[in-house]
């Protein structure tokens, strides 16, 4: 890898096979650790390879580029030089024994016309930001990577790669010959097990043959639950602009965007409206994002002339802003015909529509979510008390359902619904029921312990910081053995749900665990594991259902984050 690579283990069409233990040639055990060489991830295939892999790396990649086995992944698209995880290419290629992920189509034909020349690595590295002046800890949480005299230079932030690249190189980099070394292995890169990755840094800048598309992020950031209108700009990097300073803008194309968030499966996708500006080459997309985290925007350019160009951009959005007067959400849910007399004990016809809070029209169609259209959940005020439920819609537009609410009190009533089109969002209405007061107790406790119907569950989370993704890990028991529970079955097309509960009940996330091999090997040895995110301190009330031996077990927990 040192060297200058040679031979394609692909053909032309970046064709890829199936990943290989760099020691041992075998297939990858997908529990297996990892570790981080050369701006690549390797992982093995049983315990013992990975420290023999430290000693003498570029001896096992050679025998396996001899092989002609793939064995590695690249951290970063080696065209744009972005990081990139592997799972949100738009495509990939293998060459000389690793795999390449692009962010664009046009970028793997780039590197497909001439791999040698992306494909190289310098003898030397740093993973030292010569601008941030701060150390990377591992290939996996820099953004970008610069190669100047011999050596490559990894950068904490995109900013920085921008910076290095005006220059003058020489005297960014005087006086930091001690963070310079040969490359070796660093680190066990941090994907594996019950850790949480890294959040990824935000692209907003990609290029595409001679094209750039650069997405215009507002200075304050973006943030949750409001609608914004975000402009991209698309130049022809070989046209000087007569007028403005820059390049010249693209216009005339007709563009498509989809917004997903990678973290949490099943969320539906996005397809916001994207129109063009008054300036040439300039472009809106009106996004809302449901929550806080990092999504990615796909766009597709049909540019004039051209066959459409795919790229994409990932951006990290902020937990919703708090403010004196809260911002008009673009659909409410409105209970409808609430009897004024409701008792508890006995089932109410509960009622609901989905409105456009701009038209004030009923919203009649909604894309699937976990096999249904619209998930009900329903909380007492003190959220000790739950239901997870779906209604059926009328012609109307109207959901209804039968609840029998179990004591007098007031209710949260999620909607948790994906109108079409427009990604999922949970929508939140009130009740008032008349009746005896609760028979369990109203406060919330921190609890990491709950059973139902014979399953017995433990919440186990991995280092909790607020406004960061997060995992969460529920380890099943059948609670007369004491055995894991590894016989779950899918429910709604997951292996399970959870639902986190802030304890002001206004902020909720629905979350599933990912479809990945490692995710199901750990659901057969009864754990679970979720992602979420907390937005701010306080109590939470965690509820995670699972299909058991032929019922839903609700099993809550609760959570107290600092």
């Amino acid at each position: 890898m040192i060297q200058t690579l040679l031979a394609f283990v692909a053909m032309a069409s970046g064709q890829t096979t199936d990943l290989r233990c760099p020691v041992m040639g075998s297939p990858v055990n997908a529990n297996s650790p990892s570790l981080e060489y050369a701006g690549s991830k390797f992982s093995f295939c049983c315990a013992g390879c990975d420290a023999n892999f430290t000693k003498t790396p570029e001896v096992f990649l050679a025998k396996r580029r001899e092989a002609k086995q793939t064995v590695g992944t690249f951290l970063f698209d080696p065209v744009s030089r972005q990081r990139l995880n592997i799972d949100k290419a738009v495509a990939t290629a293998d060459f000389d024994s690793i795999r390449y992920p692009f962010i664009s189509e046009a970028n793997k034909q780039a590197f497909l016309a001439s791999p040698a020349k992306y494909a190289t690595v310098p003898p030397k590295e740093s993973l030292y930001c010569p601008i941030g002046k701060e150390e990377i800890p591992t290939h996996s949480m820099a953004s970008d990577y610069m190669d100047h005299n011999g050596v490559r230079w990894f950068m904490c932030c995109s900013n920085c790669v921008g910076v290095f690249e005006r220059g003058p190189k020489d005297s960014l980099v005087a006086g930091l010959e001690s963070h310079v070394h040969p490359i070796k292995v660093v680190a066990q890169a941090h994907d594996h097990g019950h850790q949480a990755e890294p959040e990824t840094k935000s692209t907003t800048k990609v290029k595409f043959g001679k094209y750039e598309a650069v997405l215009r992020i507002p200075e304050g950031g973006l943030y949750a639950q409001k609608e914004i209108d975000v402009e991209f700009r698309v130049t022809d990097t070989t046209a000087k602009d007569p007028v403005e300073e820059g390049f010249k803008g693209v216009g005339g194309i007709e563009a498509t965007a989809i917004v997903t968030m990678p973290s949490m499966h099943g969320m539906p996708p996005a397809k916001p409206k994207v129109h063009r500006e008054g300036v040439p080459g300039d472009y809106g997309i009106e996004l809302f994002f449901p929550h806080g985290g990092e999504y990615k925007i796909d766009l597709t350019l049909k540019m004039p002339g051209q066959a459409p160009q795919k790229v994409a951009f990932v951006v990290d959005v902020k937990d919703e802003k708090p403010a004196t007067t809260p911002a008009a959400q673009p659909y409410t849910l409105k209970v409808v015909d609430w009897p004024k007399q409701a008792l508890a004990g006995r089932a109410i016809p509960l009622k609901m529509r989905v409105v456009d809070s701009k038209s004030g029209a009923t919203q009649k169609s909604f894309d699937l979510a976990h096999e249904k259209r619209f998930h009900l959940l329903i909380a007492s005020k003190d959220l000790n008390w739950f239901i997870h439920e779906h209604p059926v819609m009328a012609k109307d537009g109207t959901w209804s359902i039968p609840i029998k609410f179990p004591a007098g009190g007031d209710y949260w009533v999620y909607g948790d619904v994906a109108p079409a089109g427009k990604g999922s969002r949970v929508l939140i209405a009130k009740v008032a029921v008349q009746g005896p007061k609760p028979t369990w107790n109203t406060k919330l406790i921190p609890s990491t312990q709950a059973t139902s119907g014979g399953l017995q569950g433990t919440l186990k989370t991995h280092g909790i910081e607020i406004g960061k993704m997060a995992t969460l890990t529920v380890e099943l028991k059948d609670a007369k053995t004491g055995k894991p529970a590894g016989d779950t079955v899918k429910w709604l097309g997951a292996a399970g749900h959870m639902m986190i509960f802030h304890q002001d009940g206004k902020t909720v996330v629905h979350s599933h665990p990912n479809e990945t091999a490692a995710s199901t090997a750990q659901v057969k040895q009864g754990k679970v594991s979720f992602t979420g995110r907390f937005p701010k301190p306080g109590l939470y009330k965690v509820y995670a259902q699972f299909s058991w031996r032929g019922a839903i077990r609700t099993l809550g927990f609760a959570l107290e984050v600092k």
